[in-house]
């Protein structure tokens, strides 16, 4: 039961993304700004999809602690704390890949990096909970 909802967790998380960027690169954007805001949004549901998959994490962790012998909080803080460093570290780095681009473009640029984070982040979640579920 554990490995199909691990499967369906990733499915959806494969799935999400991929049509809310054809969303946006089909439209007819009337300006920059309209297109950036459409990347934002995007940005947000991924961002949403990060935490998501964060909480399963904390769930299989949470189960994983129950395992007889298993020492308390074992991993809860640092996964808690790993998760507030790469955040904040993401953040920084997509505002300066952004940044260094000096122009209109920097907006794209801080966008598609955030994006492709929370992509390879998620996959990364979904390893721990694979890890934990074991």
């Amino acid at each position: 039961m554990r490995r199909y909802a691990v499967i369906l967790l990733w499915g959806i998380t494969a799935s999400g993304p991929v049509s809310a960027q054809q969303v946006c690169d089909s439209q007819n954007f009337n300006s920059h700004a309209a297109q950036i805001d459409c990347e934002i949004k995007q940005t947000q549901l991924k961002s949403l999809e990060v935490k998501r998959v964060f909480d399963a994490v904390m769930a299989a962790n949470a189960r994983f602690e129950k395992i007889p012998g298993t020492a308390p909080n074992l991993f809860t803080a640092s996964l808690r704390d790993d998760q507030k460093q790469w955040r904040a570290w993401v953040a920084e780095d997509c505002r300066l890949q952004g940044e260094l681009t000096m122009g209109t473009a920097g907006a794209d640029v801080e966008q598609d990096c955030l994006q492709d984070a929370y992509s390879q982040r998620i996959k990364v979640l979904q390893q721990m909970i694979q890890t934990l579920a074991l």
